[in-house]
């Protein structure tokens, strides 16, 4: 992504705000302890797999889509699952991915990773809607299992499948003694290959679980819906889906391979690997995921992200996308209110209004006066808030914005906006400013888990009901549609976005006024 770094902008932002901030939700409100009627069976091209019974839903977790990516595998394209025997016990999700821990720092997960989950209607249907979902997380944390399809799939009698797909160095490491036999003979963005063959599984192996392979929707949050934007633009990716859902995602600008493999010679000199594949494989998980900490990650130079390759990323993404070099099907794209409030919040120390200040004169130099003007900190209750208007604003909002632009000249795109001021807030019971619109907060709105917390409001229900109702439509036939309003394409000229908000969902004014999208257009074209 453009190099702004967000550290700079706020004064230092630790893993923890990147990583809970960027889609890790804790949305998993399973049904397992409910009885089980019996055992349910699916033939696949594989082999059976067995799952089990949750309320009105079939859920079989934890089926692997790929072979295991170690030993010589890893830091190597996904290679086609192997086949078992008997009956596959998909009752417990498989292994999350390498991960640093947020709040220790400890290392959790095994590079045996690569799995998936589905969740489908108790019926006898077939040829239904299926959504896949990519996690969010920095590319750093996350996995498949933290998000639960029982709401979405019984209400929308439709299929969800989250995956995993690896993360850090594992799924992002470019080093060029890793170049050799993969597509392309190019290192790096194994996680977004890993997130292909997930694709190519479904659309394999759903019809026995009473999908149609022809109506794959692919969602995503943050991290997730930076993936999606980039599967847009990978000739790779071309057929593996018929509709996207983005939220939250800024995918346009990415490093290039040069700056990648700069980072991946460090990473590994510091494993005491340089030039060797051998000896990089050869290293520990724990040697490799803590090589370089994840601490140095912000939004302007990540150490751990997908990049610009010329083979299954070939050009830049908004200049894909400009020549209309794109896999061209229906999406939504959107942001929330107040993405920036996390970040602010958990990022570091807190600032005066003279630390502010000074931040921004040395960030922005001969443009500072003019964004101290739209961010004066004597306007916000805090220096925090100010920073945190901003940091949504220039890395999310008009980023997003510009995305749907871009897009809507080859595309039907449905444009949103997030807007419920007091959504649930899963992250802290005593936040040091109210989140907002939070990033990541539309979540449990969609998934449904807002339905169940006696903290919602009966209008943040409705507002849930009703965000479900439009992704559910949008996943059937790849018009959102609704009644209270219709929601109607979004065109460059006509930037007509949806404000999803519990007081009333209604086309907003202003929206680029309101982000100052003409400030930061005009500092970072």
């Amino acid at each position: 992504m453009e190099q702004i770094g967000l550290r700079r902008w706020s004064a230092g932002r630790s893993l923890a705000a990147l990583a809970f901030a960027t889609g890790l939700l804790p949305l998993c409100f399973s049904n397992a302890a409910a009885a089980q009627a019996s055992a349910p069976v699916v033939q696949t091209r594989m082999g059976e797999i067995r799952g089990k019974l949750d309320g009105k839903v079939r859920a079989f977790l934890g089926i692997p889509y790929a072979a295991p990516p170690v030993g010589d595998l890893r830091w190597r394209a996904p290679q086609p699952p192997v086949g078992w025997t008997g009956a596959l016990d998909a009752t417990k999700a498989g292994n999350q991915c390498p991960q640093t821990r947020v709040r220790d720092q400890g290392v959790v997960g095994s590079e045996n990773c690569l799995f998936l989950n589905i969740y489908a209607p108790d019926t006898p249907d077939k040829a239904l809607p299926v959504m896949v979902w990519i996690h969010g997380g920095t590319f750093v944390v996350g996995s498949g299992s933290q998000y639960d399809g029982h709401v979405l799939a019984q209400k929308g009698h439709l299929i969800v499948v989250t995956i995993n797909y690896r993360l850090g160095p594992f799924g992002f490491l470019a080093n060029r003694s890793l170049d050799g036999a993969d597509p392309g003979h190019l290192s790096g963005n194994y996680g977004l290959l890993d997130q292909q063959a997930a694709l190519r599984w479904v659309k394999d192996n759903i019809e026995p679980f009473g999908g149609d392979p022809g109506k794959v929707t692919v969602a995503g949050e943050s991290a997730g819906a930076i993936s999606i934007g980039l599967q847009l633009v990978s000739p790779a990716a071309a057929g593996l889906f018929e509709h996207a859902i983005l939220e939250s995602g800024p995918f346009l600008h990415l490093s290039t391979l040069d700056q990648a493999e700069t980072r991946g010679d460090q990473f590994a000199a510091k494993l005491g690997c340089s030039g060797s594949a051998e000896c990089l494989r050869s290293r520990s998980t724990a040697e490799a995921l803590n090589a370089i900490p994840a601490s140095p990650i912000s939004l302007g130079t990540p150490v751990w992200f997908p990049v610009v390759d010329g083979h299954l990323i070939p050009s830049q993404p908004a200049d894909a996308i400009a020549a209309g070099h794109l896999n061209k099907v229906p999406l939504i794209n959107g942001s929330n209110r107040d993405e920036g409030t996390l970040f602010a919040a958990f990022g570091g120390k807190a600032l005066s209004a003279q630390e502010f200040t000074t931040a921004m004169q040395s960030r922005f130099g001969g443009n500072a006066e003019r964004v101290l003007a739209a961010y004066p900190p004597a306007v916000y209750p805090s220096p925090a808030q100010a920073s945190a208007a901003g940091l949504g604003d220039v890395f999310f909002s008009c980023r997003i914005l510009k995305a749907g632009e871009l897009l809507s000249a080859w595309v039907p795109v449905y444009q949103y906006e997030f807007d419920d001021p007091n959504a649930p807030n899963v992250f802290a019971a005593r936040p040091p400013f109210p989140f907002g619109a939070y990033h990541g907060s539309e979540i449990q709105y969609v998934l449904g888990s807002v339905l169940a917390k006696t903290t919602a409001t009966p209008a943040q229900r409705a507002l849930s009901e009703s965000m479900m109702g439009y992704w559910i439509n949008f996943i059937g036939t790849g018009e959102p549609g609704g009644t209270a309003p219709k929601w109607e394409r979004f065109h460059a000229d006509e930037p007509r976005i949806l404000s999803l908000s519990p007081e009333k969902t209604h086309y907003e004014s202003g929206f680029a006024s309101v982000h100052h999208c003409d400030l930061w257009n005009s500092i970072r074209p």
